[in-house]
Protein backbone atom coordinates (compact mmCIF):
# COMPACT_ATOMS: atom_id res chain seq x y z
CA UNK A 1 0.00 0.00 0.00
CA UNK A 2 1.36 3.41 -0.94
CA UNK A 3 1.78 5.76 2.01
CA UNK A 4 1.90 9.56 2.17
CA UNK A 5 5.66 9.27 2.56
CA UNK A 6 5.87 7.26 -0.67
CA UNK A 7 3.96 9.97 -2.53
CA UNK A 8 6.25 12.59 -1.02
CA UNK A 9 9.40 10.70 -2.02
CA UNK A 10 8.24 10.16 -5.58
CA UNK A 11 7.44 13.79 -6.26
CA UNK A 12 9.98 15.84 -4.31
CA UNK A 13 13.71 15.91 -3.87
CA UNK A 14 15.04 14.95 -0.48
CA UNK A 15 17.25 17.19 1.62
CA UNK A 16 20.46 16.59 3.52
CA UNK A 17 19.70 17.23 7.18
CA UNK A 18 22.13 17.60 10.08
CA UNK A 19 20.32 16.80 13.32
CA UNK A 20 22.41 18.78 15.80
CA UNK A 21 21.83 18.03 19.48
CA UNK A 22 23.58 18.58 22.79
CA UNK A 23 24.90 15.80 25.00
CA UNK A 24 24.82 16.60 28.72
CA UNK A 25 26.81 14.25 30.96
CA UNK A 26 26.70 16.35 34.10
CA UNK A 27 25.07 19.55 35.30
CA UNK A 28 26.88 22.49 36.83
CA UNK A 29 23.94 23.88 38.79
CA UNK A 30 20.57 22.79 40.03
CA UNK A 31 19.34 19.50 41.49
CA UNK A 32 20.83 16.15 40.50
CA UNK A 33 17.46 15.08 39.06
CA UNK A 34 17.52 17.98 36.59
CA UNK A 35 19.79 15.97 34.34
CA UNK A 36 16.80 13.87 33.22
CA UNK A 37 15.39 16.85 31.32
CA UNK A 38 18.79 17.64 29.81
CA UNK A 39 19.49 14.10 28.64
CA UNK A 40 16.16 13.40 26.97
CA UNK A 41 17.32 15.24 23.85
CA UNK A 42 19.50 12.24 22.92
CA UNK A 43 16.37 10.10 22.56
CA UNK A 44 14.56 12.87 20.67
CA UNK A 45 17.41 13.09 18.17
CA UNK A 46 16.99 9.42 17.35
CA UNK A 47 13.25 9.81 16.80
CA UNK A 48 13.72 12.88 14.60
CA UNK A 49 16.34 11.16 12.43
CA UNK A 50 14.10 8.15 11.87
CA UNK A 51 11.14 10.40 11.10
CA UNK A 52 13.07 12.39 8.51
CA UNK A 53 14.42 9.23 6.90
CA UNK A 54 10.82 8.06 6.40
CA UNK A 55 10.39 11.06 4.12
CA UNK A 56 13.46 10.34 2.06
CA UNK A 57 15.83 12.82 3.69
CA UNK A 58 19.50 11.98 4.17
CA UNK A 59 20.37 12.56 7.82
CA UNK A 60 23.44 12.84 9.99
CA UNK A 61 23.36 13.11 13.76
CA UNK A 62 25.83 15.65 15.17
CA UNK A 63 26.30 15.43 18.96
CA UNK A 64 27.63 18.58 20.64
CA UNK A 65 29.53 18.56 23.91
CA UNK A 66 32.29 21.13 24.45
CA UNK A 67 33.03 21.98 20.83
CA UNK A 68 30.50 23.25 18.29
CA UNK A 69 32.73 24.30 15.42
CA UNK A 70 34.70 21.07 15.11
CA UNK A 71 31.78 18.68 14.53
CA UNK A 72 30.21 21.01 11.96
CA UNK A 73 33.29 21.83 9.90
CA UNK A 74 33.02 18.50 8.05
CA UNK A 75 29.75 19.55 6.40
CA UNK A 76 29.13 22.01 3.58
CA UNK A 77 26.51 24.59 4.68
CA UNK A 78 25.38 24.91 1.06
CA UNK A 79 24.38 21.25 1.05
CA UNK A 80 23.10 20.64 4.58
CA UNK A 81 20.19 22.13 6.51
CA UNK A 82 20.40 21.93 10.32
CA UNK A 83 17.51 20.50 12.31
CA UNK A 84 18.37 22.27 15.54
CA UNK A 85 17.90 20.29 18.77
CA UNK A 86 20.86 21.90 20.51
CA UNK A 87 19.79 23.54 23.78
CA UNK A 88 23.14 23.99 25.49
CA UNK A 89 26.87 23.70 25.03
CA UNK A 90 29.49 22.87 27.66
CA UNK A 91 26.56 21.99 29.93
CA UNK A 92 25.44 25.64 29.96
CA UNK A 93 21.87 26.34 28.86
CA UNK A 94 22.41 30.10 28.84
CA UNK A 95 24.73 29.64 25.84
CA UNK A 96 21.85 28.42 23.66
CA UNK A 97 21.57 31.72 21.68
CA UNK A 98 25.30 31.60 20.92
CA UNK A 99 24.83 28.24 19.23
CA UNK A 100 22.71 30.01 16.65
CA UNK A 101 25.42 32.64 16.20
CA UNK A 102 27.83 29.83 15.32
CA UNK A 103 25.37 28.32 12.83
CA UNK A 104 24.97 31.68 11.12
CA UNK A 105 28.68 32.48 11.14
CA UNK A 106 29.40 29.17 9.44
CA UNK A 107 26.67 29.85 6.88
CA UNK A 108 24.20 27.14 7.89
CA UNK A 109 20.46 27.36 7.48
CA UNK A 110 18.56 25.91 10.44
CA UNK A 111 15.12 25.12 11.80
CA UNK A 112 13.46 27.08 14.56
CA UNK A 113 13.91 30.47 16.12
CA UNK A 114 16.86 32.84 15.82
CA UNK A 115 19.28 33.87 18.55
CA UNK A 116 17.41 37.03 19.58
CA UNK A 117 14.17 35.13 20.13
CA UNK A 118 15.96 32.39 22.07
CA UNK A 119 17.71 34.94 24.27
CA UNK A 120 14.49 36.84 24.99
CA UNK A 121 12.47 33.72 25.76
CA UNK A 122 15.22 32.24 27.94
CA UNK A 123 14.81 35.24 30.24
CA UNK A 124 11.27 34.92 31.61
CA UNK A 125 11.22 38.50 32.86
CA UNK A 126 12.23 39.85 29.46
CA UNK A 127 9.54 37.71 27.86
CA UNK A 128 6.89 39.19 30.14
CA UNK A 129 8.07 42.74 29.41
CA UNK A 130 7.73 42.14 25.67
CA UNK A 131 4.30 40.56 26.09
CA UNK A 132 3.14 43.53 28.18
CA UNK A 133 4.48 45.95 25.54
CA UNK A 134 2.26 44.17 23.00
CA UNK A 135 -0.79 44.39 25.23
CA UNK A 136 -0.89 40.68 25.99
CA UNK A 137 -2.12 39.51 29.41
CA UNK A 138 0.50 37.98 31.69
CA UNK A 139 0.66 37.76 35.48
CA UNK A 140 2.17 40.65 37.45
CA UNK A 141 5.75 39.88 38.45
CA UNK A 142 8.91 40.98 40.22
CA UNK A 143 12.51 39.80 40.13
CA UNK A 144 14.17 39.01 43.46
CA UNK A 145 17.54 38.00 44.86
CA UNK A 146 17.99 37.16 48.55
CA UNK A 147 19.14 40.77 49.16
CA UNK A 148 16.57 42.64 47.06
CA UNK A 149 13.14 41.53 48.23
CA UNK A 150 10.77 44.50 48.34
CA UNK A 151 7.48 42.87 47.58
CA UNK A 152 4.74 44.81 45.79
CA UNK A 153 2.69 41.76 44.84
CA UNK A 154 -0.13 40.09 46.73
CA UNK A 155 0.05 36.48 47.86
CA UNK A 156 -0.14 33.73 46.74
CA UNK A 157 2.91 33.89 44.49
CA UNK A 158 4.78 31.31 42.44
CA UNK A 159 8.59 31.44 42.45
CA UNK A 160 10.72 30.16 39.55
CA UNK A 161 14.31 30.52 38.31
CA UNK A 162 14.29 33.42 35.87
CA UNK A 163 16.29 31.63 33.17
CA UNK A 164 15.37 27.94 33.17
CA UNK A 165 12.83 25.99 31.16
CA UNK A 166 11.24 22.52 31.27
CA UNK A 167 9.85 23.23 34.79
CA UNK A 168 13.37 23.06 36.22
CA UNK A 169 13.37 24.56 39.71
CA UNK A 170 9.60 24.28 40.17
CA UNK A 171 8.27 22.10 42.98
CA UNK A 172 5.45 21.98 45.53
CA UNK A 173 7.41 24.61 47.50
CA UNK A 174 7.26 27.08 44.60
CA UNK A 175 3.81 28.42 45.51
CA UNK A 176 4.24 30.66 48.57
CA UNK A 177 1.71 32.36 50.85
CA UNK A 178 3.82 34.53 53.14
CA UNK A 179 7.08 36.48 53.25
CA UNK A 180 8.98 33.79 55.10
CA UNK A 181 8.21 31.19 52.44
CA UNK A 182 8.97 33.73 49.71
CA UNK A 183 12.41 34.44 51.13
CA UNK A 184 13.10 30.73 51.54
CA UNK A 185 12.26 29.98 47.91
CA UNK A 186 14.15 32.98 46.54
CA UNK A 187 17.21 31.88 48.54
CA UNK A 188 16.83 28.31 47.24
CA UNK A 189 16.68 29.56 43.64
CA UNK A 190 19.75 31.75 44.11
CA UNK A 191 21.84 29.08 45.83
CA UNK A 192 20.75 26.13 43.68
CA UNK A 193 20.43 27.69 40.23
CA UNK A 194 22.78 30.68 40.67
CA UNK A 195 20.26 33.18 39.32
CA UNK A 196 17.51 35.56 40.45
CA UNK A 197 13.96 34.36 41.03
CA UNK A 198 10.94 35.34 38.98
CA UNK A 199 7.99 35.84 41.34
CA UNK A 200 4.53 36.01 39.78
CA UNK A 201 1.03 36.36 41.10
CA UNK A 202 -0.34 32.83 41.16
CA UNK A 203 -3.19 32.30 38.72
CA UNK A 204 -5.56 29.61 39.90
CA UNK A 205 -7.26 28.31 36.77
CA UNK A 206 -7.19 25.92 33.86
CA UNK A 207 -3.84 25.48 32.09
CA UNK A 208 -3.39 24.98 28.36
CA UNK A 209 -0.46 24.14 26.07
CA UNK A 210 -0.89 25.74 22.66
CA UNK A 211 1.14 24.37 19.77
CA UNK A 212 1.74 26.68 16.82
CA UNK A 213 3.34 25.93 13.45
CA UNK A 214 4.26 28.43 10.77
CA UNK A 215 5.82 31.77 10.04
CA UNK A 216 3.93 34.42 8.06
CA UNK A 217 0.53 32.90 8.89
CA UNK A 218 1.08 30.67 11.93
CA UNK A 219 -1.44 27.89 12.51
CA UNK A 220 -2.72 26.93 15.96
CA UNK A 221 -3.06 23.17 16.41
CA UNK A 222 -5.67 21.57 18.69
CA UNK A 223 -5.45 22.83 22.27
CA UNK A 224 -4.12 20.58 25.02
CA UNK A 225 -5.17 21.03 28.64
CA UNK A 226 -3.34 19.90 31.77
CA UNK A 227 -6.01 18.13 33.78
CA UNK A 228 -5.91 19.03 37.49
CA UNK A 229 -9.12 17.23 38.37
CA UNK A 230 -7.27 14.76 40.61
CA UNK A 231 -5.71 17.54 42.71
CA UNK A 232 -8.00 19.03 45.35
CA UNK A 233 -5.71 21.82 46.59
CA UNK A 234 -5.89 24.66 44.03
CA UNK A 235 -2.39 25.82 44.99
CA UNK A 236 -0.95 22.41 44.19
CA UNK A 237 -2.25 22.61 40.62
CA UNK A 238 1.05 23.31 38.92
CA UNK A 239 3.27 21.52 36.40
CA UNK A 240 6.30 20.93 38.58
CA UNK A 241 9.54 19.27 37.54
CA UNK A 242 8.32 15.96 38.95
CA UNK A 243 5.02 16.33 37.11
CA UNK A 244 6.88 16.85 33.86
CA UNK A 245 9.77 14.39 34.07
CA UNK A 246 9.10 11.63 36.62
CA UNK A 247 6.47 9.22 35.23
CA UNK A 248 6.14 7.20 38.44
CA UNK A 249 5.60 10.23 40.67
CA UNK A 250 2.17 11.21 42.05
CA UNK A 251 2.65 14.66 40.50
CA UNK A 252 3.07 13.16 37.01
CA UNK A 253 0.13 10.78 37.39
CA UNK A 254 -2.10 13.57 38.69
CA UNK A 255 -1.51 15.98 35.80
CA UNK A 256 -2.40 14.15 32.57
CA UNK A 257 -2.66 16.30 29.45
CA UNK A 258 -5.87 16.01 27.45
CA UNK A 259 -5.97 16.83 23.77
CA UNK A 260 -8.20 18.12 22.31
CA UNK A 261 -9.16 20.26 25.29
CA UNK A 262 -12.84 20.56 26.12
CA UNK A 263 -13.55 24.27 25.86
CA UNK A 264 -16.28 26.41 24.39
CA UNK A 265 -15.73 27.92 20.97
CA UNK A 266 -15.57 31.37 22.55
CA UNK A 267 -12.83 30.44 25.02
CA UNK A 268 -11.01 28.44 22.36
CA UNK A 269 -10.93 31.47 20.07
CA UNK A 270 -9.61 33.70 22.87
CA UNK A 271 -6.83 31.26 23.77
CA UNK A 272 -5.82 30.79 20.15
CA UNK A 273 -5.74 34.55 19.54
CA UNK A 274 -3.58 35.31 22.58
CA UNK A 275 -1.24 32.39 21.86
CA UNK A 276 -0.80 33.37 18.22
CA UNK A 277 -0.10 36.99 19.13
CA UNK A 278 2.43 35.92 21.78
CA UNK A 279 4.15 33.64 19.24
CA UNK A 280 4.45 36.54 16.81
CA UNK A 281 5.40 39.14 19.44
CA UNK A 282 8.34 37.01 20.57
CA UNK A 283 9.42 36.32 16.99
CA UNK A 284 9.10 32.54 17.00
CA UNK A 285 9.78 30.71 13.73
CA UNK A 286 8.63 27.38 12.31
CA UNK A 287 7.19 25.93 15.54
CA UNK A 288 6.73 26.59 19.23
CA UNK A 289 4.46 26.25 22.23
CA UNK A 290 2.69 28.88 24.33
CA UNK A 291 1.58 27.98 27.87
CA UNK A 292 -1.56 29.72 29.08
CA UNK A 293 -3.72 29.89 32.20
CA UNK A 294 -7.34 30.95 32.13
CA UNK A 295 -8.55 33.49 34.71
CA UNK A 296 -12.16 34.67 34.58
CA UNK A 297 -12.31 33.90 30.88
CA UNK A 298 -9.07 35.77 30.08
CA UNK A 299 -6.04 33.80 28.80
CA UNK A 300 -2.83 34.79 30.63
CA UNK A 301 0.47 33.83 29.02
CA UNK A 302 2.72 31.84 31.36
CA UNK A 303 5.60 31.12 29.00
CA UNK A 304 6.54 31.21 25.34
CA UNK A 305 8.67 28.23 24.28
CA UNK A 306 10.67 28.46 21.04
CA UNK A 307 12.21 25.21 19.80
CA UNK A 308 9.95 23.41 22.26
CA UNK A 309 10.14 19.72 23.20
CA UNK A 310 9.70 17.45 20.17
CA UNK A 311 9.52 14.14 22.03
CA UNK A 312 6.93 11.78 20.55
CA UNK A 313 4.98 11.99 23.82
CA UNK A 314 5.25 15.77 24.30
CA UNK A 315 2.68 18.48 23.67
CA UNK A 316 3.64 19.42 20.12
CA UNK A 317 3.57 15.84 18.82
CA UNK A 318 0.33 15.19 20.71
CA UNK A 319 -1.44 18.20 19.21
CA UNK A 320 -0.12 17.36 15.75
CA UNK A 321 -1.45 13.82 16.10
CA UNK A 322 -4.93 15.05 16.97
CA UNK A 323 -4.77 17.30 13.91
CA UNK A 324 -4.10 14.22 11.78
CA UNK A 325 -0.34 14.66 11.44
CA UNK A 326 1.92 11.70 12.19
CA UNK A 327 5.20 12.20 14.03
CA UNK A 328 7.19 11.73 10.81
CA UNK A 329 5.00 14.30 9.06
CA UNK A 330 5.54 16.73 11.94
CA UNK A 331 9.33 16.46 11.59
CA UNK A 332 9.06 16.87 7.82
CA UNK A 333 6.70 19.83 8.25
CA UNK A 334 9.25 21.67 10.37
CA UNK A 335 11.83 21.06 7.64
CA UNK A 336 9.37 22.35 5.01
CA UNK A 337 8.69 25.50 7.02
CA UNK A 338 12.40 26.24 7.38
CA UNK A 339 13.09 25.47 3.72
CA UNK A 340 10.32 27.80 2.59
CA UNK A 341 11.55 30.53 4.94
CA UNK A 342 14.99 30.28 3.33
CA UNK A 343 13.39 30.19 -0.15
CA UNK A 344 15.07 26.91 -0.96
CA UNK A 345 14.20 25.94 -4.52
CA UNK A 346 12.47 22.72 -5.48
CA UNK A 347 10.86 22.21 -2.09
CA UNK A 348 7.10 22.09 -1.79
CA UNK A 349 5.13 24.39 0.45
CA UNK A 350 4.27 23.33 4.02
CA UNK A 351 1.21 21.17 4.54
CA UNK A 352 -0.28 22.78 7.65
CA UNK A 353 -3.18 24.34 5.75
CA UNK A 354 -4.43 20.87 4.79
CA UNK A 355 -4.75 19.40 8.30
CA UNK A 356 -8.01 19.44 10.22
CA UNK A 357 -8.94 18.45 13.75
CA UNK A 358 -9.82 14.77 13.94
CA UNK A 359 -11.05 14.47 17.50
CA UNK A 360 -13.23 11.46 16.83
CA UNK A 361 -10.23 9.36 15.92
CA UNK A 362 -8.79 9.72 19.42
CA UNK A 363 -11.92 8.92 21.39
CA UNK A 364 -14.15 11.04 23.54
CA UNK A 365 -11.55 11.36 26.30
CA UNK A 366 -8.78 12.66 24.06
CA UNK A 367 -5.13 11.66 23.92
CA UNK A 368 -3.05 11.27 27.05
CA UNK A 369 0.70 11.27 27.55
CA UNK A 370 2.96 8.28 28.09
CA UNK A 371 6.62 8.46 29.13
CA UNK A 372 9.12 8.82 26.30
CA UNK A 373 11.00 5.86 27.78
CA UNK A 374 8.11 3.63 26.76
CA UNK A 375 8.80 4.54 23.14
CA UNK A 376 12.49 3.71 23.19
CA UNK A 377 13.62 0.46 21.55
CA UNK A 378 14.87 -2.35 23.75
CA UNK A 379 18.60 -3.04 23.91
CA UNK A 380 18.20 -5.83 21.39
CA UNK A 381 16.19 -3.63 19.04
CA UNK A 382 18.76 -0.87 19.37
CA UNK A 383 21.50 -3.20 18.15
CA UNK A 384 19.35 -4.34 15.23
CA UNK A 385 18.43 -0.78 14.24
CA UNK A 386 21.82 0.83 14.70
CA UNK A 387 22.74 2.94 11.65
CA UNK A 388 25.94 4.65 10.45
CA UNK A 389 26.53 8.30 11.25
CA UNK A 390 25.04 9.34 7.92
CA UNK A 391 21.90 7.43 7.01
CA UNK A 392 19.33 7.66 4.31
CA UNK A 393 16.34 5.62 3.31
CA UNK A 394 17.08 1.92 3.27
CA UNK A 395 17.62 0.48 -0.16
Amino acid sequence: MQTDADVFNSKEASLKILVVYNVVEEIERGEAQDIFAEQEIVAVERFIEEALQEHGHLTAGVPIRDDLWGPLKHYDPNEWLIFNLCESIRNKTYLEPYIISAFEHLGFRYTGSDRRTLANCLNKARTKEILQAHGLPTAAFQIFTPWTIQRHLDFPLIVKPVSEDASIGISSNSVVHDDRALRRQVRYTWETYHQPALCEEFISGREFNVTILGNDSPRVLPLSEISFRHIQDPFARIVSYRAKWMPSSPEYLSTPPQCPARVSETIKARIEDVARRAYQAMGLRDYGRVDIRLKNGTPFVLEVNPNADLSPDAGIARAAGVAGMSYSHLADEIIRLAARRYRMKGFARPRIITYELRARSVGSDGVYSIPVSALLPTQRQSKMRRTPQVAGVAA
